[in-house]
């Protein structure tokens, strides 16, 4: 088992406990890259797809990880 999918199973087992740095580094490995920030909203882009991700104190909310999840289940299936 890799890295990558070692922390997306953890993801998916703790949706609860997810800090910002574990989102953006699974992001970027699915080649998203972090367009830009405003404010708490952090703007990732690939293609025509954008995610906005917002973040307080260093977490992100389970359904911000659970969306996350599914998109890069969805650009592992094309």
């Amino acid at each position: 088992m890799s890295k990558r999918e070692k922390l997306l199973e953890s993801l998916k087992q703790s949706p609860n406990n997810v800090t910002f740095a574990q989102i953006r580094k699974l992001l970027e490995q699915e080649d998203f890259m972090l367009e830009r920030i405003t404010g708490s909203h952090h703007v990732f882009k690939r293609g025509t797809t954008i995610f906005v991700v917002p973040v307080h104190k260093n977490k992100v909310k389970a359904v911000y990880v659970k969306r996350v999840i599914e998109i890069i289940e969805e650009y592992g299936r094309s």
